[in-house]
């Protein structure tokens, strides 16, 4: 082989590893695939209802939608709203969901948006600490007891989280006087959390507070709640205004931040926004796909995915082709094991994974032993090639069905599997271990078909490993690194591992 070829194929082999390795760690970190099947993901299903009479006219409906940078992600959205059109619209103030109806009958109206969510798992950094929250307006007496407050808890010198779980108590159930002085701002939720951001900032504290959904399994009819989201430690925290404790980011999907609005009706009154939640189980790697679907990834769109779900099983077996092919070529190019032909080891492996490996050797053997004594008989009749393989095939066929009825009528159901093997290729190979008898001899037959057997047993094992089926499924870019294994075994041409026996002799010399 010349030095331009041997370059040639170490470039290929350099830029199908680079590229195969590529696509699986953009997938796998990037658009979040997993490395098994099996994986699961919590989901949790949220159905938004919206209820409010309509004035009868044109109505519109808008619902806030979680933002995109949070530890939520939503991958699938449908919406239950006759007569009304829907659209989501991303702006520079987030994500919204928008029904619209020309003419809405006056009367009660329901819409229904479901989402279902799983947590990415990824929490947002922050460079620089964002900024504080301008304090409320407030009167000459509140801004008083706002100032003592803020001295007395800057002499205390807590730190962040126990400053907030602190704050959040006191406003619940105030200890003294000073307190009691803020009592305006304390009468709603919303109050207290304004006035605890109001009280963090002069400890220069960020804060904000934020509505959105508790992600509690089975929850039906449920407000939004308010919660106060505090910057410290590089990042935001959630509290619980009630319970005055911390809670995970992972068990909120917030849909409102600071005074922007969660919903609005226009064209109706008497609004109601209720929620409902339940908590599932579903592959990581669904999740995945539809994430991407959601971001238009172009790798998704054009690829095994996009398929119907029964094409999709249907390629999951075929993309372990190339797996017993790298299998047939290690053995045959570096070990110097000799098969019949390079497919039918592949072909036979397939046939196994239908059968199980005992039951499809035990078959294998049948029908090719008796196939070959019909062989055997046909030469003495010195037909031609065409007609002497299409009755070799004619007779597989009846020996399928000889087995099958046999197996059924003795109550041995593995013979029915013999029909997973392919006929074609069992008459070729009848018809080639026939020629190789006749020029070579029974002794080349056994090695030939001995070795075959052993490199589909070989890739059977290689093959039903359901970790190494999940991820070729998952990352059929791996192929690249197996096609580039396959192009540098292609350029070697030393020495096999049998030749070491061969020339064992001249150690002598």
């Amino acid at each position: 082989m010349s030095a331009a070829s041997n370059r040639q194929i170490g470039v290929l082999t350099l830029l199908l590893t680079l590229l195969g390795f590529g696509v699986i760690l953009y997938k796998h970190y990037a658009l979040g695939f997993p490395l098994l099947t099996s994986e699961t993901e919590e989901l949790w299903q949220v159905e938004a209802r919206i209820d409010f009479e309509a004035n009868g006219g044109p109505a519109t409906v808008s619902l806030n939608l979680p933002d995109t940078e949070e530890t939520h992600r939503a991958v699938f959205r449908s919406t239950v709203a006759p007569g009304y059109d829907y659209e989501v619209i991303d702006d520079a103030k987030g994500n919204k969901a928008v029904w619209h109806r020309a003419e809405a009958p006056p009367g009660p109206e329901t819409l229904y948006l479901h989402s279902e969510v799983f947590v990415t798992g990824e929490v947002p950094e922050y460079r620089t600490p964002p900024p504080l929250q301008p304090t409320k307006q407030m009167d000459a007496a509140e801004r008083q007891a706002l100032a003592a407050l803020g001295n007395r808890l800057a002499k205390q010198s807590l730190p962040p989280r126990l400053l907030v779980t602190e704050v959040l108590r006191q406003l619940h159930n105030p200890a003294d006087a000073m307190w009691r002085g803020l009592e305006r701002e304390r009468k709603s939720t919303r109050g207290r959390l304004q006035l605890a951001v109001d009280i963090l900032a002069g400890q220069s504290v960020p804060a904000r507070r934020i509505r959105g959904v508790l992600l509690e399994d089975r929850q039906r009819n449920r407000p939004a709640e308010w919660l106060l989201g505090v910057y410290f430690d590089g990042g935001w925290h959630l509290f619980d205004p009630g319970e005055a404790a911390e809670i995970p980011r992972e068990s909120f999907l917030p849909l409102q931040i600071g005074d922007e609005p969660l919903f609005e009706v226009f064209g109706g009154r008497d609004s109601q926004l209720r929620f409902s939640v339940v908590k599932q189980r579903r592959a990581a790697y669904l999740n995945a796909v539809e994430d991407a679907r959601n971001h238009r990834s172009w790798l998704i769109d054009f690829s095994i995915f996009s398929l119907p779900v029964e094409q999709q099983s249907t390629f999951k077996l075929l993309l372990l082709i190339p797996l017993g092919a790298l299998v047939v070529v290690i053995l045959r190019n570096l070990v110097g094991l000799r098969t019949s032909g390079t497919f039918m080891p592949i072909l036979i492996a397939l046939a196994f994974l239908q059968t199980t490996l005992l039951t499809g050797l035990l078959l294998f053997l049948i029908v090719v032993s008796v196939g070959l004594i019909l062989r055997g008989y046909l030469s003495s009749l010195n037909l031609l090639l065409v007609p002497r393989i299409a009755a070799v095939l004619v007779f597989v066929i009846i020996l399928y069905a000889a087995i099958g009825i046999a197996s059924h009528k003795l109550g041995l159901p593995w013979g029915l599997k013999v029909t997973f093997f392919p006929m074609v290729i069992l008459a070729w190979t009848i018809e080639r271990m026939s020629l190789l008898w006749d020029e070579d001899g029974p002794r080349e037959v056994f090695i030939q078909g001995s070795g075959s057997l052993f490199t589909a047993c070989l890739a059977y094992l290689v093959m039903r490993q359901q970790g190494v089926a999940d991820f070729i499924f998952l990352y059929p870019e791996a192929l690249l690194i197996v096609l580039a294994i396959i192009v540098a075994i292609g350029s070697y041409s030393g020495y096999r591992l049998s030749d070491l026996r061969r020339f064992q002799s001249m150690e002598r010399y």
